[in-house]
């Protein structure tokens, strides 16, 4: 990689792991309701999870999808279930007052296999495939670079999201707060499912 593919690789990758999706709005939602600490293991499985898809990725899985398109498609549909599941259960989060909540932060295997079915990391790994580690004289070194920059923003997107919502958890002692919270964080996952079911 010279210096201007790893420039704009790199800038690819923050917009990609910055910008709102299902992660995201999942790790504001638990840091609201769980705390940082408790979301650890989402944030973990997260980044495990998306960082295995880069490697495979780029050492010949994007082939599959390209070959199979309907593995794709059936991903798309799993993980709108799943998306579905969730805002429920983040729409259910806040309980009545004196009723105690049965919901539980997304877990570390969670999390990890939801990537498999996450249209959006599907779509980015294959980009970063196609583009940047595709057209490398070297694939093993151009794989561990992406990989090395996929795990910083990584990490530092899923923390940052997963804080903001910490910070929101403070203006959301109150109980009627935190379930219109939990109830607008449930459509905005609902919303980032518009582009998995219409293919934008």
């Amino acid at each position: 990689m010279d210096w201007a593919t790893l420039i704009g690789f790199s800038l690819f990758a923050t917009i990609a792991a910055f910008t709102p999706g299902p992660n995201n709005l999942m790790l504001a939602a638990s840091g609201a309701n769980f705390g940082l600490r408790q979301t650890l293991p989402h944030i973990l499985g997260i980044t495990a999870g998306f960082l295995s898809l880069v490697i495979s990725g780029s050492l010949g899985l994007s082939a599959l999808f390209t070959t199979f398109p309907l593995i794709l498609e059936l991903a798309r549909w799993l993980c709108g279930l799943f998306l579905l599941y969730i805002t429920y259960k983040i729409a259910t989060a806040a309980p009545p007052e004196g009723v105690k909540a049965d919901t539980r932060p997304v877990g570390f295997i969670t999390a990890m296999l939801f990537q498999i079915v996450n249209p959006k990391a599907l779509v980015v790994i294959a980009t970063s495939v196609s583009v940047y580690a595709g057209r490398a004289d070297n694939l093993y070194l151009a794989t561990f670079i992406i990989t090395i920059i996929f795990a910083v923003v990584t990490i530092a997107s899923t923390i940052l999201w997963t804080y903001g919502g910490v910070l929101f958890r403070r203006w959301l002692r109150d109980r009627k707060k935190l379930r219109i919270f939990n109830f607008t964080m449930a459509g905005l996952i609902l919303a980032s499912l518009l582009p998995v079911i219409l293919h934008i």
